[in-house]
């Protein structure tokens, strides 16, 4: 019988061909069947947003029987080996098992770790894998490490061939895709076909993981909060999103604040103002893949750990108060650019704002989400519901 399985992690997963639909059919053949009941991979994102997927789509986790993590690649790139981020980062990881455990006890979780061409796992202890294999075992979960895996049984001199990466984060195809699909089958059979043991929920390894985080989503703000409805849609993703382009998003957040928003990056998205009682920032949202038309749109995902410097990631503040809106193009605000984002060009002011928000994902509660129009309002497109086709990403 066919295991339900649930699916959420970056571009590696959402890439066909790749080393998904090789697995798919080796575990079918193997007669141990994956009937993937939810595919929440989206690429370039990290645990932050697979943990968004999982608040938004609990009702998958209640009836899955398998929950498979990829994100290794994508965490190690945006948080690194610095001790402050790397604690944030298993905030959000820590959070992911914990919350789908908490849905579903009997839930087989299994975690892959890739690397990246040319990643620290060639020459050193990777901070991000050991916390996964850390957390794995203190949950009692699986993990498949893929990198160390393709480093025992054929060393360095493969995995930094130029041949076995199709460029800085995906593996080569068909070649690679199919090495590494066969590793995960053989691990992923053997813990599939054993026996599965009841486990309690153990005590949290940080306490202030980030399983009880909130979200707020899309639904909410068009019908709560009066935002216009925005449609993207193409073979793989339907997206209803809340444009933000007109209105201000007044927050306030006791015992809490943003942890990440999910939204939709299209070519016409305007950067992204936060307002803050200490600062002001202005924050790019657009995707070099989008700017230079490889794709019309991207599901994409923002982290706030820029908003909190220094020790102020790992300190949750009593109450915080913010407001999010398309940029005003005010002089002076700080501007930040996410790794794995680019700087929009700049602009005469004349565009139509456009900010479409699929939600936000939270600590502590949300005491109030108030949208007020913008009062200096730019050229607006005739219909305030639009739906986008496109190619898939």
């Amino acid at each position: 019988m066919a295991l339900r399985t649930i699916v959420i992690g970056g571009s590696n997963t959402v890439m066909q061909p790749g080393y998904w639909p090789t697995l798919l059919a080796r575990m079918a053949h193997r007669g141990l069947p994956l009937d993937v009941i939810a595919d929440l991979s989206v690429g370039g994102t990290t645990s932050g947003f697979g943990l968004f997927q999982l608040k938004a789509n609990e009702h998958h986790l209640a009836n899955a029987e398998v929950l498979i993590i990829e994100y290794a690649l994508n965490d190690a790139f945006v948080y690194g080996d610095e001790r402050r981020p790397f604690r944030h980062w298993a905030r959000f990881y820590e959070g992911v098992i914990r919350h789908a455990l908490s849905i579903n006890p009997d839930l087989r979780i299994v975690s892959l770790v890739f690397g990246q061409r040319g990643g620290s796992y060639i020459s050193s202890v990777p901070s991000i894998d050991a916390g996964m294999h850390y957390l794995s075992d203190w949950y009692d979960t699986a993990i498949v490490n893929v990198s160390r895996q393709l480093m025992r049984r054929f060393g360095r001199e493969v995995v930094t061939d130029p041949s076995f990466y199709a460029d800085q984060g995906h593996y080569s195809r068909p070649i690679a895709t199919t090495i590494v699909a066969d590793i995960i089958a053989d691990d992923l059979e053997r813990i599939l076909a054993a026996p599965f043991r009841p486990r309690g929920m153990p005590l949290p390894v940080d306490p202030y993981h980030f399983a009880d985080a909130r979200i707020i989503d899309a639904k909410t703000l068009i019908e709560t909060c009066g935002l216009p409805p925005r449609v993207y849609s193409n073979r793989r993703f339907a997206a209803t999103t809340a444009d933000l382009g007109d209105f201000r998003l007044k927050l306030t957040f006791d015992k809490g604040r943003p942890l990440a928003l999910s939204y939709v990056c299209a070519p016409d998205i305007s950067p992204l103002e936060i307002a803050m009682a200490s600062d002001t920032v202005e924050a790019a949202m657009l995707k070099g893949g989008v700017r230079d038309g490889a794709f019309k749109f991207l599901l994409s995902m923002l982290s706030c750990d820029f908003l909190y410097p220094g020790p102020a990631l790992l300190q949750e503040p009593a109450s915080f108060t913010c407001s999010l809106q398309a940029s005003q193009n005010v002089p002076g605000v700080t501007r930040h650019v996410p790794k794995d984002n680019v700087a929009h060009a700049d602009g005469d002011g004349s565009r139509p704002r456009v900010m479409p928000l699929l939600g936000m994902l939270y600590t502590g509660t949300l005491k109030s989400c108030v949208a007020e129009p913008v009062a200096d309002l730019r050229p607006q497109p005739a219909a305030a519901t639009e739906r986008i086709e496109a190619p898939s990403n």
